[in-house]
């Protein structure tokens, strides 16, 4: 079940009952109000009415999720700005790890890195390492990343081209903004919303990527038919990388109008909430 998480205008925000639960010996940072009928079940949460500027909410909610310990594993201590929308007033801002349990929209930058020979594409492709956190071993794309307080989307995108393939500033600045999908998913007390900015790069075809943050196992360049029928037939990639690469299939001419179900599939790739 799930309960209206209220930040100033920030209202559509949804919090999991059973995870609003852990939040109520917090009563300094957030107001939790019952529901009509005077019940234990939580009708909707609140910042706490002192806590008066971003810094001091960023604070306050800093100190809730140490004391919450384990419950929000995968801490990165990397900020992330809450706002109404993409590019409005900074809120406050929130660890990484906690934006989907408190119902926080997240943003990042996805890119498509390929080449092109003898008139056909290749899409460069990463599988994650096994150790990481999240989504151990799966496919992912050659470069992808969170976006953090404080960076443009472009030198988010570079910085991330960097650590993640090393392609160098020369090449990674050409990187191309193409648009943005979004989804929703829900998981445990977790309710993702992520806003994902996707970029197109053309490589040389005598490039070869390597990962520079050890985060990457390998690289591996498939052509893009390839790509589709893994994404068809399998759940190797990680799974908001098929929709920023199911996007390059339909921009770059791989699913067209007389492909089965080509208006479902495009409205619901296009019909998210990207805001």
């Amino acid at each position: 079940m799930w309960r209206n998480f209220s930040l100033a205008q920030l209202h559509t925000n949804r919090t999991c009952i059973c995870f609003t639960q852990h939040l109520r010996d917090f009563h300094d940072v957030f107001t939790i109000v019952s529901g009509h009928n005077g019940n234990s079940n939580v009708g909707h949460v609140t910042l706490h009415p002192s806590l008066r500027t971003p810094e001091d909410r960023t604070l306050a909610i800093g100190d809730v999720i140490k004391g919450l310990g384990e419950l929000i594993p995968g801490i990165r201590n990397e900020l992330y700005p809450v706002t109404s929308s993409y590019g409005m007033p900074v809120y406050f801002s929130l660890e990484r790890a906690a934006a989907p349990y408190f119902g926080i929209k997240a943003y990042g930058v996805h890119m498509n890195g390929y080449i092109e020979k003898d008139g056909e594409k290749s899409l460069w492709i990463g599988k994650r390492s096994d150790v990481k956190q999240t989504y151990p071993g799966m496919l992912d794309h050659l470069v992808a990343g969170g976006l953090p307080y404080g960076i443009s989307c472009k030198e988010n995108i570079i910085k991330e081209c960097e650590e993640e393939a090393g392609i160098p500033r020369s090449m990674s600045t050409n990187a191309t903004s193409v648009g943005a999908v979004s989804y929703m998913d829900i998981d445990g007390f977790r309710y993702k919303r992520d806003v994902l900015f996707c970029y197109d790069l053309r490589l040389p075809v005598d490039f070869v990527p390597n990962n520079e943050d050890g985060e990457v196992d390998s690289f591996r360049l498939i052509p893009v038919s390839h790509a589709a029928n893994i994404i068809r037939r399998t759940n190797f990639f990680k799974a908001n990388c098929n929709l920023v690469i199911l996007d390059f299939l339909f921009r770059h001419g791989y699913v067209d109008p007389d492909c089965n179900g080509y208006l479902k599939l495009l409205t619901s790739l296009r019909g998210g909430d990207c805001s």
